[in-house]
């Protein structure tokens, strides 16, 4: 059955028809009832395009690989035979696995340590430039296969590995009080937390209100010696100000802000229009390239 769909965002302007998009990379996000994407021309550091996809809520959701598979059936740029892509998932959590204990053949145990099997899993890790970690992961295998078949490359990453490369842009990274990056999906959040640039922790967390995630991050704070009265809080996705999670954290956290724009990269006018916040984990991926 095919369905009409129509992207969340759409994001372009004319130097996306003078540009030679054999020399761009093409970013792909894929989250849970999401599909993103972003055009960057690495030669000026430029963010050209962008398009994202958003299919649930729904009552009856239709499983994501159904929905992705009516995106390519419309959105005929993701066609273009581009320099490079990469692949992005940003559903399912990961565990961090020190660089010293990791054996790429402990992959599943490492991750099923923390959390339990899933259904048609494919198991991945990522390599964490400037940090003694690894990043392994579970995506689902049938989603893995489709979206490396129809964009024929082998390039894959965990968002919040790019996460991770993004943070210590931030200026507050290296707050002696602590901080806290917030990154909100449609179910789901990452949290990742520092203390004078050292990063303490990263996890991924369900959440149905507001009040989840403010709980989630007040306990966790608290585990780590920290005061969510004086950490510094940084708050990304597609959230506007009356939004249950941004009304709860107002009311609970002191020192509440949105996360900065990436900085060090060029966006085109229309980028500039939407809150640098909204898909600073989309940009991020350029860092990992």
């Amino acid at each position: 059955m095919a369905y009409n769909i129509h992207p969340a965002f759409t994001v372009d302007d004319e130097t996306l028809l003078e540009t030679d998009l054999t020399a761009c990379y093409l970013f792909v996000l894929v989250g849970s009832g999401t599909f993103s994407y972003v055009v960057y021309d690495p030669a000026v550091r430029k963010f050209l395009a962008l398009k994202s996809y958003h299919f649930t809520p729904r009552k009856m959701a239709l499983a994501d690989l159904e929905m992705i598979e009516n995106v390519f059936d419309t959105d005929k740029l993701l066609f273009t035979a581009f320099k490079s892509i990469l692949l992005a998932f940003n559903t399912g959590s990961g565990v961090l696995v020190p660089h010293l204990y990791y054996m790429p053949s402990m992959k599943k145990e490492y991750l099923h340590l923390a959390m339990p099997e899933k259904m048609q899993e494919a198991i991945l890790s990522d390599l964490l430039p400037g940090l003694p970690m690894v990043n392994v992961y579970s995506v689902d295998k049938d989603l893995l296969g489709f979206l490396r078949k129809e964009f024929s490359t082998d390039l894959v990453i965990h968002a919040n590995s790019a996460l991770l490369q993004a943070y210590p842009l931030d200026l507050d990274f290296d707050a002696s009080e602590g901080v806290a990056f917030v990154e909100v999906q449609q179910q789901s959040f990452t949290l990742t937390v520092y203390e004078k640039g050292k990063l303490l922790i990263q996890q991924e967390s369900d959440y149905e209100t507001g009040l989840d995630v403010v709980y989630t991050l007040v306990s966790t704070l608290r585990q780590l010696g920290l005061d969510e009265q004086q950490v510094k809080v940084k708050l990304g996705g597609v959230l506007a100000t009356d939004t249950g999670v941004y009304q709860e954290m107002y009311k609970f956290i002191p020192h509440l802000e949105w996360m900065q724009r990436l900085p060090g990269f060029h966006y085109i006018t229309k980028m500039q229009e939407i809150p640098g916040y909204y898909f600073h984990n989309l940009y991020a991926l350029a860092l990992c390239v």
